[in-house]
């Protein structure tokens, strides 16, 4: 990708490239006032949070690094994720995130009464289960008792930026219409986070974070339209080490790049190999 083509897709860039999204959520209120337009029945007053939280407890485990990890005033935690594409096993994928949340609360020596209610929140640009629906609410059910008895405290809202069906905030209908590059004006929510994803683009030093973004999506085309051999995803593993060198990044944000993308393929230990030997 040459120089012309990459400003192109930065000044292009929305609210739905990965470090953008991070950034903006940061800002202010952003991240309590969209969990507000999620999940309005939930009542949040206030909810800190963190951006790229890595949840990993072993060398040998696979880790996570949630888009968003919050917790709001009653002490229930959230992780919001926004994905462009459907993620490959879904199913397997929320499972896993779930118990990872689990271990990242609960400590050795307490009470499983104290563990919370926890909240994955996955913002799709398609429709997951092909019903068309705005948002999909899954719990552990225990329909025909009066109450529940079981109390599992896992919640999942699926919610799909595609839909027609079913009732969501104009709030959140806002956000969806932001994902594509359509700005609400009558929304002054709508309006700052559109207003954030521009002073990003035109800070310095945010400019050539998503330009370094925008070169590994480009490595990332390039491995996907070639056969997948070994040999070419470990091309793409040294072109975004080299890249990465360059913009100064440290081997700590190396390996969570790597992860992330090719996590799946090789093992920690191999990508620190790569990390090392680049």
């Amino acid at each position: 990708m040459d120089r012309k083509e990459l400003e192109k897709r930065v000044d292009e860039a929305n609210i739905t490239a990965d470090p953008i999204f991070s950034w903006v959520m940061e800002q202010g209120t952003n991240c309590r006032d969209l969990l507000q337009a999620i999940a309005p029945e939930l009542h949040i007053q206030t909810a800190s949070f963190e951006t790229q939280k890595r949840l990993k407890f072993h060398p040998a485990m696979h880790g996570i690094i949630p888009d968003i990890y919050a917790t709001d005033d009653k002490g229930r935690v959230f992780d919001i994720e926004l994905q462009m594409t459907l993620p490959d096993f879904l199913g397997k994928r929320m499972r896993y995130y779930f118990s990872m949340m689990d271990q990242s609360l609960f400590m050795q020596g307490e009470n499983y009464r104290n563990l919370p209610t926890t909240y994955l929140i996955l913002i799709l640009p398609t429709d997951p289960l092909g019903l068309d629906q705005y948002r999909y609410n899954t719990t552990w059910s225990t329909k025909g008792f009066k109450h529940d008895p079981l109390n599992i405290g896992q919640n999942l809202i699926l919610l799909n930026a595609s839909g027609t069906k079913g009732k969501i905030t104009p709030r959140l209908q806002g956000f969806f219409d932001l994902m594509r590059g359509k700005i609400n004006t009558n929304d002054s929510f709508i309006q700052k986070l559109q207003s954030d994803v521009e002073k990003y683009k035109t800070n310095p030093e945010r400019r050539k974070e998503l330009m370094d973004y925008q070169m590994k999506l480009d490595d990332m085309r390039y491995v996907g339209e070639k056969t997948g051999k070994e040999e070419e995803r470990i091309d793409a593993i040294k072109k975004m080490i080299k890249l990465s060198r360059k913009l100064n990044a440290s081997n700590d944000f190396i390996l969570k790049q790597l992860t992330e993308d090719y996590g799946s393929y090789f093992s920690q230990k191999e990508l620190k190999q790569f990390i090392k030997n680049n």
